[in-house]
């Protein structure tokens, strides 16, 4: 079992400091065990970035919320990716949720109130009010914490930006029906999902390439989190030089399989 202290020093020495703006994709386990559990881990990485800081967690919930079932309420549909994104959600006091059905983001921080605002407005999964797409606006980081840098969802917003021809499903546009803190309804018209994986072809989401376009510390790092293996990306470097090499090869990111 890890101590706080311990976390604290190795989110230092990966180089996490105050007032930074920080995205986490995140494993809980790989983290090996730390006294205190979750409460204590959020905690300590919350005093590491300070109240000037942000910390934006994704509360995404895709998995449930899909065409079969378009229906997301802010306040009860949980995170479907990791025990920690859902902690932070329920539990972490101050945590705020941006209003987007399949994509929403929770956050704390300096800005939390800016990085949440209009993400409804959005009928793409990462759209410019999303909180991914505001992050390099204040030149911050993406934390992958002991899980795949595949998981890179700010590349979602890189594909919307260069448009690439396989990403979203424009023939099946569908309505979201979504539910506010105060219980009121909103309609959210003409929605895009995804388009990864179709009969007839799948392709595969290889983000983790966008690390191989990053040069030197000031763009990407990667050390230890107690037991987790962790990679650092400097957000406003993966969004551009993604968003460029995007335009020039639009399959570089994914992997296409015939089945």
């Amino acid at each position: 079992m890890h101590t706080c202290e311990q976390l604290r020093q190795d989110l230092l020495n990966l180089g996490i400091y105050p007032g930074m703006s920080l995205l986490m994709h995140s494993s809980y386990k790989s983290l090996g065990g730390i006294e205190g559990g979750a409460g204590a881990f959020f905690e300590t990485l919350l005093d590491v970035i300070t109240p000037e800081g942000n910390l934006i967690v994704p509360s995404m919930s895709f998995s449930t919320v899909t065409r079969e079932n378009p229906y997301f309420d802010i306040r009860t549909t949980p995170s479907c990716v990791g025990y920690l994104t859902e902690y932070f959600r329920t539990s972490v006091p101050g945590a705020k949720r941006s209003f987007h059905p399949t994509h929403s983001c929770c956050a704390i921080g300096k800005d939390a109130d800016w990085l949440i605002e209009g993400h409804e407005l959005d009928n793409t999964p990462v759209g410019e009010h999303s909180p991914f797409h505001k992050l390099p606006k204040l030149n911050g980081w993406i934390l992958f914490l002991g899980c795949s840098w595949d998981r890179n969802t700010s590349m979602h917003g890189v594909e919307e930006v260069a448009k690439p021809p396989f990403f979203l499903d424009y023939d099946h546009p569908l309505k979201y029906t979504m539910t506010n803190w105060d219980g009121s309804e909103y309609i959210q018209p003409a929605s895009l999902r995804h388009y990864f994986h179709r009969a007839d072809i799948d392709h595969v989401q290889c983000y983790s390439r966008v690390v191989d376009l990053l040069e030197g510390e000031d763009e990407v790092r990667f050390g230890k989190i107690l037991d987790a293996d962790c990679a650092l990306l400097y957000a406003p470097a993966v969004w551009k030089k993604g968003t460029e090499k995007m335009i020039a090869e639009p399959y570089y990111f994914v992997d296409v399989v015939i089945p």
